[in-house]
């Protein structure tokens, strides 16, 4: 269901429409232009006992089209039930369950929405990935602001937190599509001094200085802090994967002493390439994406929702052209009823089960899930 800017109160009508049983969730996305008063849906929704989670995007995605205002609501029947992990930063982080028995879990997928602009992801997604990898499939995205300055983005039953994030396992399993279509440009490189999700040193020399001879000579163009953001959006970083594609680092901007900044964390002696970006070989890409999601063993069906994670920066790339990226993923899909309607996010950074299950954080993607 989609709906458009609503105040609190119709908000909790829609959502009380939706009837609500014991073991249900309800799952709320919302744009960041005109959001609601967050704490009072959630004191509304906690004092009728209503199950929920959700998260605030740059913007959402239904059907065919980019939504800049407004609010997407679904229901699960779930699993295990929202949790929520705040300081997700701290590498002393609260919150998450004690999970015995996964059994149970097998046939579920656990959606994960967490501030996106988060630091100390990977160490969180390993952490995630030991408590429940073994037991079902994962999909979700990065909230926050296209600002980039850090606010509460993410929200449960336990408050509209920053440096957080909140897992519920539903109860449908997920057929996965994850492709970049950027194509490598120069490299490979290692990155030889790292923190964190800066870049200090690529085969021992400053990163920047190394970055910026290629992208020059490449584009032509003289890149300096003040363009940065803009020519880097063509240029992105590839972490290299053996037998699957590169997982795509964002350049944000120059950090201090030469070093690049950006989106997700980039290890230590992680060997990268620097990519480049053509719009035809990202759309080719996405066809890709939407074919591998719609079969199951190999075999095509019907799916009974399609969620949708796309970068953010991906489709300020695309431009005009994110238009046909959508009309490809909503023609690639069996659309029999508003249920079946593609519906998403546009995210600070992509997550999915990647190559032999692992959970990945990924840059620049796009992230189909086919639930069957």
């Amino acid at each position: 269901m989609l709906l458009k800017p609503s105040s609190v109160s119709i908000l909790v009508e829609q959502i009380e429409s939706l009837h609500t049983a014991a073991g249900e969730v309800v799952i709320l996305l919302f744009a960041e232009q005109d959001t609601p008063d967050i704490p009072a849906l959630i004191e509304a929704l906690n004092a009728r006992k209503i199950h929920f989670f959700g998260g605030i995007f740059p913007a959402l995605i239904y059907g065919n089209q980019r939504i800049e205002a407004g609010c997407i609501l679904k229901k699960f029947k779930y699993l295990l039930p929202p949790f929520c992990v705040s300081g997700i930063t701290s590498a002393y982080f609260s919150g998450l369950p004690s999970v015995d028995d996964t059994e149970h879990l097998k046939n579920g997928t656990a959606i994960i929405l967490l501030d996106g602009l988060a630091n100390n992801l990977y160490h969180f997604l390993e952490t995630l990935n030991v408590l429940l990898g073994e037991s079902c499939s994962f999909i979700g995205g990065g909230a926050g602001s296209i600002s980039l300055q850090q606010s509460p983005c993410i929200f449960s039953s336990e408050g509209f937190l920053v440096d957080a994030a909140v897992v519920c396992v539903i109860d449908q399993q997920v057929s996965l599509g994850i492709r970049q279509g950027w194509e490598r440009l120069a490299g490979p490189f290692v990155a030889t001094k790292t923190a964190g999700n800066a870049i200090l040193q690529l085969n021992w020399r400053n990163a920047f200085d190394v970055y910026k001879d290629i992208v020059e000579k490449d584009s032509g163009i003289t890149l300096e802090q003040h363009n940065f953001g803009g020519i880097a959006q063509g240029y992105p970083f590839g972490i290299l994967r053996e037998k699957e594609d590169d997982i795509v680092r964002d350049p944000l901007t120059i950090g201090t002493n030469g070093s690049i900044v950006c989106i997700g964390e980039v290890p230590p002696n992680t060997v990268l390439y620097i990519l480049k970006g053509r719009p035809e070989a990202l759309l080719q890409a996405t066809q890709k994406a939407i074919s591998e999601s719609s079969e199951k063993d190999g075999i095509p069906f019907e799916a009974k929702g399609t969620f949708v994670v796309d970068c953010i920066t991906r489709t300020t790339f695309l431009n005009e052209q994110f238009a046909e990226e959508l009309n490809i993923i909503r023609n690639g899909v069996v659309i029999n009823s508003d249920e079946q309607e593609p519906y998403g996010i546009l995210s600070l950074g992509e997550i999915a089960s990647y190559g032999e299950g692992l959970l990945e954080l990924f840059n620049k993607t796009i992230v189909i899930g086919a639930f069957h």
